[in-house]
C-alpha cells in the first residue's frame, strides 16, 4: 500500500511549527535546529571562581594548596578588606566563598577576602595533643602547633603582603578543624579577631579543651574577640560541658569577649557547616547594613553609623560614594524628596569632590525644584568630570534652550 502524501494544509502547519520552534529556541538562548547540520554547537566558556596556588611551607615541610577569592571590584580601587580563613579549604572553598559573596550582595556583611587551606593529615594538623588510649589509636595526632605556626608565621604574613587586608581576621573550621579553631584562640588569642567553630570535636581527649577553658579565660583582663560555636543536637555529656562553658564565660570572660552557642536541631554533623556559617556571619556583623533611609535620616546619622562600625571592628569602614548617591537618588526619584537628596549629594561631594554622579544628582534635584540655573551648573560639572555622559550632555542642551520660569 502506498503511503499517502500529507495534504498541503498539514505540510503548512508542520513548516509553521518548525519555524516557531526555531524562534522560541532563539528567544530562550537555545541552539536552533538546522535541517542540514542538526543542533548548532553552543559556545561554552569556563566560569572561574577564585584562584588557587601552591604554597611551600617550611613549618609543614611540604606544599599546601591555597584557594583565594577576592571581591569582584577588588582591582578597581584601593580598599582594604577583612579576611576569612577557611580550614579544610578543598572541601569548603566554593560554598563558603559563595556564601560570602551572597551576603555582601545584600549588604549583610562587609566585602571580604576568603583564603582557604587544603588539609593534609587532619589528625596531625588539627589536634594539639596525642590521642590517649581511651580516644583511639591515632599515632599521627598532636601536630597542631606546627600547623598554627604555618598560619601565623608563613601564610598570614604572605596574604597581608600580597593583598590589601584589614587587621580583622576570622578563622572558621568544621569538626576537627573546629577543635583547632577554638584551641588556636586559647593559645594565640590575637592571631584572629573572630572564631567560628562548626560542630567542633570538643570531645577530643575526654573534653580536654572545655576542661581547660577556665584557665584560658582567666589569663586576660581584656580580650576583644568574637567566638561562635554552632552544632547539632549533642549527647548529654557534651551538652553539660557546653553549658558549663557558657557559665564560665558569664562569670570569668575578659572584657570585650563575646561568645555565642547555637544548636541547629534540624542539622547533623555533616549538614551543620553551611547554615552554621551563614547564621554566624550574619550575627558577627549584625547591624552592618544602614538601618533605614539615609536620605531621610541625613548625613549626621550616616556618619554616626559608619563610625560605630569602625569602632566596633577596629578598622575604618568608609562611607562610599555609591552608598551616598544610591540613597540620595532613591529619595529623589522614589520619594519626591529633592531637599533631602540635595543634603546627601552635597555630603557626598564633601567626601568625593570629583563625583560626577553626585553632581548629576544635584542637577536633577535642582531641576526638580524648578531652579534651572543651578541645575545647569551641576549638570555642566558632571559632564566636565565625565565627558562620556552623552545623554546628560543632550539633556543639558535641551535645558539651556528652555525659558527660565
Amino acid at each position: 500500500m502506498k503511503k499517502k502524501k500529507p495534504s498541503k494544509m498539514i505540510s503548512f502547519f508542520l513548516i509553521l511549527a518548525a519555524t516557531l520552534l526555531q524562534h522560541c529556541a532563539k528567544d530562550a538562548g537555545l541552539p536552533a535546529t538546522d535541517n542540514d547540520t542538526g543542533l548548532k554547537t553552543m559556545i561554552k566558556e569556563d566560569h572561574v571562581f577564585g584562584q588557587s596556588f601552591p604554597f611551600e611551607s617550611e613549618m609543614l615541610e611540604g606544599e599546601k594548596t591555597i584557594f583565594i577569592y577576592v571581591p569582584d571590584n577588588y582591582n578597581e580601587g584601593s580598599k582594604h578588606y577583612p579576611v576569612l580563613y577557611v580550614l579544610d579549604g578543598g572541601d569548603y572553598f566554593e560554598s563558603f566563598a559563595g556564601m560570602v559573596k551572597y551576603l555582601t550582595l545584600f549588604d549583610m556583611i562587609p566585602e571580604m577576602i576568603v583564603v582557604a587551606i587544603a588539609h593534609g593529615d587532619r589528625l596531625r594538623e588539627f589536634t594539639y595533643t596525642k590521642a590517649d588510649t581511651t580516644t583511639g589509636n591515632w599515632p599521627t595526632s598532636g601536630g597542631a602547633e606546627s600547623f598554627r605556626k604555618f598560619l601565623s608565621e608563613e601564610l598570614i604574613p604572605h596574604i597581608d603582603a600580597a593583598y590589601r587586608t584589614h587587621p580583622f581576621r576570622i578563622l572558621v573550621g568544621h569538626s576537627l578543624a573546629g577543635l583547632f579553631a577554638v584551641e588556636t584562640l586559647s593559645r594565640n588569642p590575637y592571631l584572629f579577631q573572630a572564631t567560628i567553630a562548626l560542630s567542633p570535636s570538643l570531645y577530643w581527649n575526654q573534653f580536654e579543651w572545655l576542661k581547660k577553658a577556665e584557665s584560658f579565660l582567666s589569663k586576660h583582663d581584656v580580650l576583644k574577640h568574637y567566638l561562635f560555636i554552632t552544632g547539632e543536637p549533642k549527647d548529654e555529656e557534651e551538652t553539660a560541658y557546653l553549658d558549663n562553658f557558657m557559665e564560665l564565660v558569664d562569670e570569668k570572660a575578659p572584657k570585650d569577649f563575646s561568645y555565642e552557642y547555637r544548636c541547629l536541631p534540624e542539622e547533623d554533623h555533616g549538614s551543620v557547616a553551611l547554615p552554621g556559617l551563614y547564621s554566624n556571619l550574619k550575627q558577627l556583623f549584625r547591624g552592618w547594613r544602614f538601618p533605614g533611609e539615609a536620605w531621610e535620616m541625613g548625613p549626621e546619622k550616616v556618619k554616626a553609623h559608619f563610625q560605630l562600625l569602625s569602632d566596633r571592628f577596629g578598622f575604618p569602614v568608609p562611607i562610599t560614594e555609591e552608598f551616598l548617591n544610591g540613597h540620595a537618588f532613591h529619595g529623589l526619584r522614589r520619594h519626591n524628596a529633592p531637599d533631602e537628596a540635595i543634603r546627601l549629594f552635597e555630603f557626598c561631594l564633601a567626601l568625593y569632590p570629583n563625583s560626577a554622579e553626585a553632581n548629576e544628582g544635584l542637577g536633577e534635584a535642582f531641576e526638580h525644584k524648578g531652579m534651572k540655573e543651578k541645575a545647569i551648573e551641576y549638570y555642566q560639572k558632571a559632564v566636565n568630570l565625565d565627558p562620556s555622559r552623552t545623554s546628560l550632555r543632550e539633556k543639558l542642551k535641551d535645558l539651556e534652550k528652555k525659558p527660565s520660569s
